[in-house]
């Protein structure tokens, strides 16, 4: 084994050597792009090298082997797999089990049957679909070798991923909760909304015109009920402060029957209505020339805290239209928009009072649900399975809270832990490998074993290559 990497070594020590003599001094972009492709390359040999060794070790374990009822079916089966360093290429034993047949090496490295690429270029698709579609992700992270299908097929077998915060260092003493929805549209044309909640300390200044929640954290909501979202909040929550020590909660949201549901759960906790959702009911309330005399009474009737005035202001504006809008359709409608938006402001008079109320930091919801959601489930033309949505909504949100997903979560194959399946238990035949690589680079891990001319076939050694290496740096020089 010694032998094969130091052959491999010494062939690409040349191939610097010969880039350099070739290409000297450049643009350093250049030559970062050019290193790497042959560090790459060199890299790709090397674990190559690495597996067909660890076959080796397996297909020599002849006694445990026959311990386990495990025999050689058939040798030098090649696999191809695409990976972070490029197609990896590699020959396997398939062996007689007691169930079956097996590839036992491929449980080993974690590799799926049938699976033309790793988890890590698996993982890497899936974080690139997070933000861009299928096809662009497909192109940023391979080139375009993989289809827009297979990167969706990486989103389906992607794991639970989900948010635990660590334990703050302090608890505030307020807590601010933003929450509101996305329109999703669904493949079957329908729609549906996928809840978020938002739960910061507060907001600070970054600079001029631009403000920035602290600490931020989300959750959304699609396909969890009402009750369970607001619990699973509120366990996020005691997860990372002392609640104990919260004095307030703020809930920023319109008046959703799942919004509205946090108050269970958030006992004691102030409704602060999302202004964006008051000025939109403002503006149907005194829509048409007829009502928009009245707008000034009416809102400022709001500002100061008082119903009494609301309600007369109202009135005048319902007598106003029944006097001055002809009978017919238009002043039907215009009368039940008045209607429901002045009861949507009555109904949520004191969360509209606790929009300027002190301690406060004002609503943020539709720019979360921008920012986290809309960006990649509704704001181009697009339809959804609902699986697909459910996937893609856990994958922005854990992004979103700082995470990335790895090689675990989207590897299709699990490694079985039933110790009485011997085909299983790989774990011994892994610690064969281990032992036999050991053994293999006792004598060589002072690193004099590029000094061992003998090792290497052929009149290019690993010393020669060193030798060489200097003597072009001194002719530089």
């Amino acid at each position: 084994m010694e032998n094969i990497i130091l052959q491999i070594t010494a062939r690409w020590a040349k191939k610097f050597i010969e880039y350099h003599q070739q290409h000297g001094i450049g643009a350093l972009s250049v030559m970062a792009g050019d290193f790497k492709e042959l560090s790459d390359g060199m890299a790709k040999e090397m674990l190559e090298a690495f597996i067909m060794q660890a076959d080796e070790a397996i297909r020599e374990a002849k006694a445990e082997r026959k311990a386990d009822g495990i025999k050689v079916h058939e040798t030098g089966v090649p696999r191809t797999l695409l990976t972070e360093l490029g197609d990896v290429t590699y020959r396997r034993t398939y062996y007689d089990v007691p169930d079956g047949k097996k590839y036992i090496l491929d449980d080993i490295i974690g590799v799926e049957a049938y699976e033309r690429i790793d988890s890590g270029v698996s993982a890497m698709l899936v974080n690139a679909a997070g933000t861009h579609s299928y096809g662009r992700s497909a192109e940023i992270v391979t080139k375009g070798r993989t289809s827009r299908q297979s990167v969706r097929n990486k989103i389906m077998n992607t794991g639970e991923v989900m948010y635990i915060p660590e334990a703050a260092a302090e608890t505030p003493e307020r807590l601010h909760i933003f929450a509101d929805e996305d329109h999703v549209n669904l493949q079957d044309g329908t729609n549906t909304v996928v809840p978020l909640v938002t739960v910061c300390e507060g907001k600070e200044t970054v600079c001029k015109g631009r403000n920035e929640l602290i600490r931020p954290f989300h959750v959304h909501g699609y396909g969890i009920g009402p009750e369970d979202l607001w619990s699973y909040v509120y366990a996020l929550c005691a997860e990372k402060y002392d609640m104990g020590r919260v004095r307030e909660v703020y809930i920023y949201g319109d008046g959703a029957a799942w919004i509205m549901s946090g108050f269970e759960v958030f006992c004691g906790a102030r409704h602060v209505l999302d202004e964006f959702h008051y000025r939109k009911r403002l503006k149907s309330l005194f829509a048409g020339e007829v009502c928009a005399d009245f707008r000034l009474a009416a809102s400022g009737a709001v500002d100061k805290n008082d119903k009494v005035r609301f309600e007369k202001t109202i009135q005048k504006m319902i007598n106003a239209v029944l006097e001055k809008m002809p009978d017919g359709k238009a002043r039907k409608s215009r009368l039940e928009t008045i209607g429901k938006s002045a009861a949507y402001i009555l109904k949520f008079w004191g969360a509209i009072q606790n929009i300027n109320a002190a301690g406060t930091i004002g609503s943020s919801t539709e720019a979360m649900v921008s920012h986290v959601l809309s960006e990649r489930l509704s704001r181009n033309p697009m339809g959804w399975s609902k699986a697909g949505l459910s996937k893609m909504s856990m994958i922005r949100v854990y992004v979103s809270n700082g995470g990335k997903v790895g090689p675990a979560d989207v590897a299709a194959w699990k490694r079985k832990k039933d110790k009485g399946n011997v085909v299983t238990r790989i774990e011994k035949y892994e610690a064969i490998i281990k032992k036999q690589q050991d053994e293999i680079f006792k004598g060589v891990k002072n690193w004099r074993w590029f000094e061992i001319d003998s090792l290497i076939s052929g009149k290019t050694t690993g010393t020669k290559v060193v030798l060489d290496a200097l003597a072009q740096i001194r002719q530089i020089g």
